[in-house]
């Protein structure tokens, strides 16, 4: 239950801070931002009808959407919480 909570309240700070607009001309900074929001705009995307990834940008838009959603989607599933215990 505890993950389903997470899920949509990630859902819900993506679409607060990271709503893609289909008729907007993207640019480098918004492909760093949606980059970084990959993960949660693809889990939106399945549950809602959203895009994940602009349908208009530029060159460098992509390029910087690839390398940041691929570095966030790594820090997922690799970075979890590290517990030490002593």
């Amino acid at each position: 239950m505890r993950i389903i909570i997470t899920i949509l309240v990630y859902c819900f700070v993506g679409w607060l801070l990271c709503d893609i607009d289909p008729d907007k001309t993207y640019y480098w900074y918004s492909g760093i931002w949606h980059g970084m929001f990959f993960f949660i705009n693809w889990i939106r995307h399945f549950f809602w009808d959203c895009i994940y990834k602009a349908e208009d940008y530029t060159t460098a838009y992509n390029i910087f959407y690839w390398t940041f959603s691929i570095i966030s989607t790594v820090g997922i599933v690799f970075g979890g919480s590290s517990r030490d215990e002593y």
